[in-house]
């Protein structure tokens, strides 16, 4: 999308539409409806990330909405400089979230493998 908006200056409804081409279902259907949004224009900003994530079945933690509620609810309404600005910050949140959740990921599997192992273990002290 910063692409798009710094070397074409794509306007709002194509820019959703490209952005969801070639994505899974929920993703697409978000930015379908963001783009079809965009072109009437007349649907309040406040809240439309949200009802728009509902609505496409697009399920996301609270952490990883917010930055986009603030990217997306008055995407359009500001100049390039502004809108790449908002594309930076909301990038970078969700490139520290997912490094969070990468790492608590890996803790997580890691205590799996334990509890399979000693559940393992103790089935095979019992069938001994």
């Amino acid at each position: 999308m910063a692409g798009e908006i710094s070397f074409a200056a794509t306007p709002l409804v194509p820019l959703c539409r490209r952005a969801g081409e070639g994505r899974c279902g929920p993703v697409k259907a978000f930015f379908d409806a963001l783009a079809l949004e965009g072109s009437c224009g007349v649907a309040p900003t406040e809240g439309r990330t949200r009802r728009l994530c509902a609505e496409a079945g697009l399920v996301l933690p609270a952490s990883a909405l917010r930055p986009l509620e603030r990217l997306f609810d008055g995407f359009g309404r500001f100049d390039r400089e502004a809108q790449l600005a908002q594309l930076r910050l909301a990038s970078g949140e969700l490139r520290r979230l997912k490094e969070e959740l990468g790492a608590q990921l890996e803790n997580r599997c890691r205590s799996a493998a334990l509890l399979g192992l000693s559940a393992g273990a103790a089935v095979l002290i019992l069938v001994i």
